[in-house]
Order: C-alpha cells, then structure tokens, then sequence
C-alpha cells in the first residue's frame, strides 16, 4: 500500500504546474545558498570577526578618574580629577588589527568552505536525482516496448499463428519491465525528496530533466591556497598564530600615557597640568618569554600543517582528473553503445514481425538494450560526480542563479 502510495504521489509531482519547469543546477544551487541556515551563520560569522576587529585595532579608551579625599593628609589629593590618555607607540594596536584581520580570513575561509561542501552535496544529488529519471524513462520506455509486444503476441496467438506458450513468455516479461518500472518511478521520488533537503524546498516544487552539463577546464592549474578552503582555512590559522607571536613579544614593552591633572577639591585656587606617564615592566618571572616562544611553535606547527595539507591537496587534484578522464571517455564509448542497441531492438523487431528471428532472440535484444541503457546513465553519472569531486578538490565555486 505505500508502495502505491508513492508512485501516487510521483505521478502527482510530474503533473503539477510547479513541475513543469525542471530546475537547473545553477538555480538549485542559487536556492541553497538562500535556504539554508549554514550559509547564513558562516555570513554571519564574518560580520562577526569584521566587529571583533574593529574592536581589536581601535585607539586606547581614555579615561576619567574622579575622586575625593576628606582629610589631605592622608593623600591621594593629586588624583581628585584625572584625564588618562594611553598612547601606542609600540605597535600594540597594529599587532591587534593583525590578530583581528586574521579572524576575518578564518571566516571568509570557513564561508566559502560552507559553500563548497553545499555545492558539493546539491551536485552530487542534482545527479543522482537526473540519474533516477534516466532510469525511471528507460524502465517506462522498455515497458511501452514490452507492452506493445505483447499485444502483438496477443494478436498473432489469437489468430492461431503462435501458440499460447510465447504469450505466457512475453507477459512474464511485460510483469517484470512493470515491476522495474514502479521501482524506478519510487526510486526517483526518494531523490527528489533528498534533494529537496537540500535545498530546503518542497518536492512538489522539484523535477531535474537531465544531468547538468558544467564545463571543466582541466587544463587550468589552480592555485590551490588561494582556492581551495580547506588550505585557506590554515593559511588563516598561520596570520592568526603569526600574530598572537607579535602579541606575546609585545608583553614587556613599557606603557605610555598623558594625563591632564588638577589639583585637589580642597585647594583654594585650581590649577590645571600635563603629565607624561612611561610604566616599565622590569621582572615578569620569564611570563613573556615563555608565551612568545609557545606562540612561536603555534606559528611553525600551523606552517607545516599548511604544508602538508597543500601536498595532499595537489595530489588529490591529480588523481581527480584521472578519474574525471577516464569518466568522459566511458561516456563516449557508451554513447556508441547505446545507439547500437537501440538500433539492434528495431532490426529485431522487424525480424520477428517477418518471422526471420525467434521471440527470444527478439526478448534477448530487448533486455540487453535495458542493461546498455542502465550502463550508459551510470556512467554519466560517475562523470557528473567526477565533476563535483574536480570541482570541490581544485576549489571552484560554480556560479548561481546565472
């Protein structure tokens, strides 16, 4: 009964208006990245670290201090009214703003890494969901073939030209090619439904025409640091680690500031004064040392993780346009192959009609046309997902919604 269920609900899905339109991967891709949350809190995460920043690089606060002493002679009178301006000039700010520029870099990385693996999951299901229908049409299309035959047996073995046997044959088929369509029909409802997770979109609102035809220029060597957002993620984590080293070595330097003073409440006549105050750190127990060789270590470990990531990451390039190679080719040989077969059922089909070949001869070239069919749209979809796999190794992100 669910069984039925589904292909019901299938059916309904082909027939609705919004159905009428397939997607496009450009336009899945474009309602991804407008649904789903993830692109959102990555965005927001930038505005985020650009804050953060701003905070981190900004000038010293200056202060005001305001007090009173009942009795001077138990002091503190010089700092009744007291303007503080700490002044930078050892490069504490600049420093910062580093520290905060990389945290800008880490989350631009971590955006455009969201967006990668997103497209990386609508492509694959784009295809899996166009494989389906591929599937879903041969199956219905054998089964037309199947159908029609039938009839023809039907006919002939009323007429008393065959005997009853060939048409018991042939409708174990015509039940089988029924079978295999109803499952691909369900199979292609459950894609739609995957992909309609994705995308964060009703299904009724879904249908995929065919595979996605993206263009892959696998002549073009990608800088992989700039691209790739994995790498761009450790480049960040190197800047930030680089700068919290600036930081550490920063820890002893003297503190300068002005002060604007005034003399205390109880004096009879006010006077107003500057004052230039230097704090020299003199002994902080190795504290600054130790920090700036750990934040140091924390710089060359981050290096080599770059390092090594970067070496993977061109090897993984490497073996991904064999693959995707290797993927076009069957492509081209199996579209060959098909047409052949296509070609071999006709032939067969007149050959029957014309009693020049047997019904199993004619039922052999149908089931083998079905298996061609079935290699050709899996190897379309190993190239589509060889496509995906280029596409998230070299860094590229597709346009959307073009």
């Amino acid at each position: 009964m669910k069984f039925v269920i589904s292909v019901l609900c299938l059916l309904a899905i082909v027939r609705s208006p919004y159905a009428q339109q397939p997607i496009s991967l450009s336009d899945a891709l474009a309602a991804a990245k407008a649904n789903r949350a993830s692109v959102s809190a990555a965005q927001l995460r930038i505005l985020s670290a650009r804050q953060s920043r701003n905070a981190l690089g900004s000038f010293p606060a200056t202060k005001l201090f305001v007090g009173y002493t009942d009795k001077e002679q138990v002091g503190g009178a010089d700092d009744d009214l007291v303007l503080v301006q700490p002044l930078d000039i050892f490069g504490n700010r600049a420093a910062l703003r580093s520290s905060g520029d990389a945290r800008i870099e880490r989350a631009e990385a971590d955006l455009q890494q969201v967006l990668a693996e997103l497209q990386n999951a609508v492509f694959n299901q784009y295809s899996e969901t166009a494989a389906a229908k591929a599937f879903a049409d041969s199956a219905s299309q054998i089964q037309e073939i199947t159908q029609r035959l039938h009839f023809a047996i039907s006919t002939l073995v009323q007429e008393g030209k065959l005997p009853g046997v060939q048409l018991s044959r042939v409708a174990i088929e015509l039940e089988r090619a029924q079978l295999i369509a109803d499952q691909r029909r369900a199979e292609l409802l459950a894609s739609l439904q995957r992909l309609g997770g994705i995308l964060d979109l009703p299904v009724e609102q879904l249908m995929v025409s065919d595979f996605a035809d993206v263009k892959i220029d696998l002549g073009e060597s990608a800088n992989l640091q700039a691209t790739r957002a994995d790498l761009r993620v450790l480049a960040a984590e190197v800047k930030a680690a680089q700068a919290e080293a600036r930081i550490a070595s920063l820890g002893n330097r003297p503190e300068l500031e002005i002060q604007g003073r005034q003399t205390s409440w109880h004096a009879s006549e006010r006077q107003y004064g500057l004052r230039i105050q230097l704090g020299i750190p003199l002994l902080d127990f190795g504290k600054t040392k130790a920090e700036t060789g750990a934040a140091r270590r924390q710089v060359e470990a981050a290096k080599k993780s770059l390092e090594d990531a970067t070496r993977l990451a061109a090897t993984e390039l490497r073996a991904s346009q064999t693959e995707l190679e290797s993927a076009q080719e069957q492509v081209r040989r199996y579209e060959a192959i098909v047409k052949g077969a296509r070609a071999l059922v006709e032939k067969s089909r007149i050959g029957f009609t014309e009693k020049a070949i047997t019904l199993v001869e004619l039922l052999e070239a149908t089931r083998a046309l079905r298996e061609v069919e079935e290699g050709f749209v899996e190897s379309r979809l190993k190239l589509a997902k060889a496509k995906a796999t280029y596409l998230k190794v070299s860094g590229q992100i597709l346009e959307a919604g073009k």
